[in-house]
């Protein structure tokens, strides 16, 4: 009880801490709405300036901002041999609306299908199916969640909005997630302290390791559309290199508790089986069981990666420039970084936790 009550109260202070952070948001004039469609026709054609076109009219019914429910037309126009261009709606379909103000007339268009509501019934599914499967100790690792949820909203990413280095944040950012969500999870146990200090230590190394990559490879960062539109605007400033390797960090974190925390475990019950075994007999055994967990996960983490990316890897296949060109463009030289200094860092974390586990409960065997 008195390990809940920390673990509840950690988690409190820090939601009470982080609530009172703002989070910078972008001017924009654009108004966005929620419309349900009540009618779609049939694609007619027309005569355009590049050649004979589709048009087809969407009746569509939004709450606009004084509360009140307004009708919509709005009309699409999309190349005939290319139909993909249309959304496949009907009518039911709930979808967003972008209203823009263009010479004091407000135009309307479709943005895109209206997925809240699934992203909710979705999430709802997995929490239920972690407390089913886990009971309290899957509330608390959905506290944990939570707690990092929070940190990168709320502090890390204003944070780098505001100007602040976004390779130091994101690694003091790692820091405190990995000290919360630990304690959050896994208990206030030295077994938990033991694997936070090996999680802390490889964290260091993956960070170094990542400057070695950005060295090696020649990467600025821009490898994607998304990280160049960052520097339109208000972001202009924006250190896209130091992203990047606090993507790194941040993205190496996720898979090394489950590494650290179960080494550490697995150092524990070799001990407790045989509480005379020395330093070197339980390191040994340790490891042993590290190299298969080793394996295993660092498949997981390229397929994961390889997933992530596949439309561009089909993408990269089907081209007709040379292969070695397109290895060495900066987006593929970044996911390879990413894969290398994660699938290193991992390897490097198996017998980091495993000394440190083996040192201190061999101490202990004489106890």
């Amino acid at each position: 009880m008195n390990s809940l009550l920390k673990r509840l109260s950690l988690f409190i202070l820090m939601a009470v801490f982080l609530g009172g952070v703002g989070t910078a948001h972008a001017q924009s004039n654009e108004s966005f709405f929620k419309g349900t469609i009540t009618n779609v026709s049939d694609a007619e054609k027309q005569e355009g300036p590049a050649g004979e076109v589709g048009v087809r009219t969407i009746q569509v019914e939004i709450e606009s901002e004084s509360g009140q429910n307004e009708s919509l037309s709005i009309e699409q126009k999309i190349n005939l041999d290319n139909r993909s261009d249309f959304l496949p709606i009907k009518a039911g379909d709930s979808i967003t609306i972008m209203g823009s103000e263009v010479e004091g007339e407000m135009i309307y268009n479709i943005h895109e299908p209206y997925r809240l509501n699934g992203i909710i019934a979705f999430f709802i599914v997995f929490i239920l199916l972690v407390l089913y499967t886990t009971r309290f100790k899957g509330f608390l690792s959905l506290l944990a969640l939570a707690a990092t949820f929070l940190i990168i909203v709320k502090w890390l990413i204003p944070q780098i909005v505001a100007g602040t280095s976004p390779i130091f944040i994101s690694f003091v950012g790692a820091f405190a997630i990995a000290t919360v969500t630990f304690f959050l999870s896994h208990g206030f146990k030295k077994r938990t302290a033991l694997a936070l200090i090996s999680t802390l230590g490889t964290l260091i190394i993956a960070f170094l390791l990542s400057l070695l990559a950005v060295d090696w490879m020649a990467l600025f960062g821009t490898g994607t559309e998304d990280a160049v539109m960052l520097t339109f605007g208000q972001l202009e400033n924006l250190d896209l290199q130091g992203l990047f390797l606090g993507a790194i960090v941040i993205g190496t974190l996720g898979v090394l508790d489950d590494v650290t925390v179960t080494q550490i475990a697995t150092v524990k019950q070799i001990h407790d089986a045989d509480k005379m075994l020395s330093y070197k007999e339980l390191y040994r055994r340790g490891l042993s069981v590290g190299k298969d967990h080793i394996a295993s996960i660092i498949n997981t983490l390229v397929l994961a990666y390889v997933g992530a990316s596949f439309p561009v890897l089909i993408l990269l296949a089907t081209s007709e420039r040379p292969l070695w060109v397109n290895l060495n463009s900066e987006f593929i030289a970044e996911e390879v970084a990413r894969t290398l200094v994660g699938s290193m860092t991992l390897i490097l974390a198996v017998p980091i936790a495993t000394m440190l586990g083996a040192y201190y409960y061999s101490r202990k065997r004489h106890h």
